[in-house]
């Protein structure tokens, strides 16, 4: 009987993909079965991190005996928790479609209920690995719970298909208050809010310790080519490119210092690569400033101060405008795209924060975004 139930699960998960799971054409359903009484619990003590033991569904899988526990920061929600899905937390190496965990965002922190989605496929569209993003139904325990969004995990998978390389260090930044960059001595104790995930028995701390201390010690003269072996600069600046277009409150260049994003280290190098994570807070002041809080971060003052680097910065700017595209262009039309598939099933959500008008006013103002954003910057720069 257990390898028949094997065998009726391997071939579900043969007809399968991530691909399917994160398809961009539709909503799908993820059904969650907690014992009697663990929902409530989850919801009870949703500050806590505590696993319960969860059947998972998706289409025609079916994963028993999961981990589900309640996630996030700012976003800890009892009404409608954010959930961190570990398939392996109870079963030893089990996982669905290759994946050891996923994460479940509650969307409580955007109305629009798709600013990360829309923001992961702006830093795609610019050769930037970032994760994918589906919207789905939550359901528990058999009732509609309300809408989420299935966010691809930063691990070995998600490296190897956009890297190429998993062999590498990988690093999750965890919020540090007014934190960028600054060198914090030689203690690898100082550094521990960068969590290693992968060689986590190991973590190569010593790298990333010479990294920030040739962003604050290399001299002006020599700053470039110190750099240049931990970082690609031209690549870094893209990528804080899309995070400054997308006025990102809560990124590199964060109104609280740094936050939200990933370093690996590739395997065969030194060099680091930032890859994006967290984006519900994106699309913020519309006339934001492009060097909002550039002086407070050691490594970006450091590289506009280069005339070449500040060049391709603004460059690249630009760059990310045309890829937005103007009113009409693919974000104003990923956004309807979007609102089309979604706004049914969020009408329905009664455990969001926000009123449903809330929603539609927040879709309108994404809209106006696409439309005034491009202009404050192109201004702010002094071009057409």
């Amino acid at each position: 009987m257990k390898s028949a139930s094997l065998c009726l699960l391997a071939c579900a998960l043969a007809a399968q993909t991530p691909a399917d799971l994160f398809a961009a054409d539709k909503v799908n359903d993820i059904r969650l079965t907690f014992a009697p009484g663990d929902w409530e619990k989850l919801r009870a003590t949703y500050l806590e991190d505590t696993y319960y033991k969860v059947q998972f569904e998706w289409q025609s899988v079916k994963v028993a005996n999961i981990g589900v526990r309640s996630r996030g920061s700012g976003s800890r929600n009892s009404a409608k928790p954010g959930m961190k899905l570990d398939f392996n937390e109870f079963v030893k190496d089990q996982t669905f479609l290759g994946f050891k965990e996923l994460v479940l965002d509650n969307l409580l922190q955007d109305p629009s209920m798709m600013a990360e989605r829309v923001s992961f496929q702006l830093f795609r569209r610019m050769g930037i690995p970032a994760p994918s993003v589906a919207h789905v139904r939550v359901f528990v325990n058999g009732s509609y719970h309300g809408l989420y969004t299935v966010v691809e995990p930063v691990d070995k998978l998600f490296l190897k298909k956009y890297l190429g390389e998993d062999g590498g260090q990988l690093f999750d930044y965890e919020w540090q208050s007014h934190y960028s960059f600054e060198d914090l001595g030689d203690s690898n104790e100082t550094y521990a809010f960068f969590k290693p995930k992968t060689n986590d028995k190991k973590p190569d701390y010593e790298t990333l310790k010479a990294f920030i201390q040739t962003i604050n010690s290399a001299p002006d003269e020599a700053f470039a080519g110190a750099l240049a072996e931990y970082l690609d600069a031209n690549r870094f600046l893209e990528y804080l490119a899309v995070e400054t277009f997308l006025a990102d409150i809560d990124g590199v260049l964060g109104d609280w210092g740094m936050n939200n994003f990933y370093l690996y280290r590739r395997g065969a190098s030194k060099q680091f690569v930032f890859i994006p994570w967290d984006k519900d807070v994106t699309f913020g002041p519309m006339k934001r400033s492009v060097w909002n809080n550039a002086e407070t971060n050691v490594l970006v003052r450091r590289l506009l101060a280069i005339p070449a680097y500040g060049a391709h910065f603004e460059r690249s700017l630009q760059t990310v405008i045309a890829e937005a595209g103007p009113s009409g262009g693919w974000l104003d039309m990923e956004i309807n795209r979007i609102k089309a598939q979604i706004h049914t099933f969020a009408a329905l959500d009664t455990n969001k924060p926000y009123s449903t008008d809330h929603f539609y006013t927040s879709i309108r103002d994404r809209h106006e975004f696409t439309r005034t954003r491009p202009y404050a910057i192109r201004a702010e720069l002094g071009v057409r």
